[in-house]
């Protein structure tokens, strides 16, 4: 059962649109400096404004193994506990074969480790992403801009030093981590027990816990289950913490007194309190049921009182669920864009793309359930991978 405060997709929704906002924000600080205004940059984002922008972007300081490495504002790389001593870490010059503090490093039993480094493998992939496609066809930014953008935004080496190169993750790491659950999937057990989301506080301006999180897990769940019966939202500065404990409380009880034949998702839903419909809270007493929704528009009470922004990826045109961790490429199609190109910019967005470009229609690359109780060794039971070198069937491909 779960009543969850704050959501996020999963540690890797936080480093991709960290590492996204990370290749932006070098882009227009030292790549582009003078030729794109600050309500631009904050349209490509997909943010509310600068400062969530960069607390997203500083989120890629997760995947950094590189001490002292200075960027924007807030940037930290290579953040360990001072428990560890420094001989113990990496450093690329003076310690190489250290420990690495990065979320693919200490996950490396999932991810899998690359033979030549030692380095955890990386699912992050940035080929075929259009940075600001849905600026572009909004008519933010001109198509001069939006080819520049993505001619030079480059991507990471396994340092995560700024390359001109986009990023191809791993195949094999991208499966991984969604079979273990680094990517938290819709289904599995968050299919058949209660799920109450409640947001703890409205910072969409910064702080990085942003509401498309919790949309993004819904249309994950939407995904996997076909629907999002056994899931309630209530949004607020904040929600009434013990009014939504006590409502969570109810239907739990509601489901463990059901003793019918029925299966445990029909339960969840059967027994779902009248007051447990979506809403938001206005005031500590004021609540306002309606069905929530994403944006950040005046379209619904709720979304007046709290609009909730995007984020880099969906602005390229990605989907909201945020779980295509590798999209599959399609040839560049002139009907995607809402401006028409010269036949010299055509040439250039065919050389930028040469494979071509996203098409978020299409599952990811590698996109897979998660295996509930995976084993990433030594333990035999439901081995999905061992990174001693015992592949399971699942993970042959």
């Amino acid at each position: 059962m779960v009543l969850i405060a704050c959501t996020f997709p999963d540690p890797l929704g936080i480093a991709f649109s960290g590492s996204d906002g990370h290749l932006l924000t070098h882009y227009f600080a030292v790549t582009n400096p003078t030729e794109f205004t600050p309500q631009q940059q904050i349209a490509i984002s997909g943010y509310k404004g600068l400062q969530a922008f960069y607390d997203a972007a500083n989120q890629s300081g997760r995947v950094d193994p590189v001490p002292g490495r200075a960027d924007i504002t807030g940037y930290a790389s290579a953040a360990w506990s001072p428990v560890v001593p420094t001989s113990l870490r990496y450093d690329p010059l003076t310690n190489p074969a250290g420990a690495r503090p990065t979320l693919y490093d200490h996950g490396h039993n999932v991810y899998g480790v690359n033979p030549a480094t030692g380095f955890g493998l990386r699912p992050f992939d940035n080929v075929g992403v259009q940075y600001g496609l849905q600026a572009l066809n909004a008519g933010v930014i001109d198509t001069a801009q939006f080819l520049d953008l993505n001619e030079k935004i480059g991507g990471y080496d396994n340092d995560f030093n700024y390359v001109a190169t986009r990023v191809e993750g791993n195949n094999k790491a991208i499966k991984r981590a969604q079979q273990g659950g680094l990517q938290l999937s819709g289904g599995g057990g968050l299919g058949s027990i209660p799920v109450f989301d409640i947001s703890g506080i409205y910072n969409d301006s910064g702080g990085y816990h942003y509401q498309w999180f919790h949309f993004a897990m819904r249309d994950r769940m939407a995904q996997a289950n076909g629907n999002t019966d056994n899931h309630v939202m209530w949004r607020g500065s904040p929600v009434p913490y013990e009014t939504a404990w006590a409502t969570f409380i109810q239907w739990v009880e509601a489901v463990v007194a059901d003793t019918s034949d029925r299966s445990q998702r029909e339960k969840v839903i059967r027994n779902k309190p009248p007051v447990a419909v979506d809403g938001c809270w206005s005031s500590a007493t004021q609540f306002i049921a309606e069905r929530q929704t994403f944006g950040s528009s005046p379209d619904t009470q709720c979304n007046s009182l709290f609009p909730s922004f995007a984020f880099p990826r969906y602005v390229a045109g990605g989907p909201l669920a945020a779980n295509v961790i590798k999209c599959q490429l399609k040839p560049i199609d002139s009907g995607d864009y809402a401006v028409t190109m010269s036949p010299g910019e055509v040439a250039l967005l065919r050389q930028i793309f040469p494979d071509g470009v996203c098409d978020w229609s299409k599952p990811g690359v590698n996109q897979t359930r998660v295996v509930p109780w995976a084993s990433f060794g030594p333990s035999p039971r439901n081995l999905v991978f061992d990174i001693t070198g015992k592949l399971s069937p699942e993970d042959s491909d």
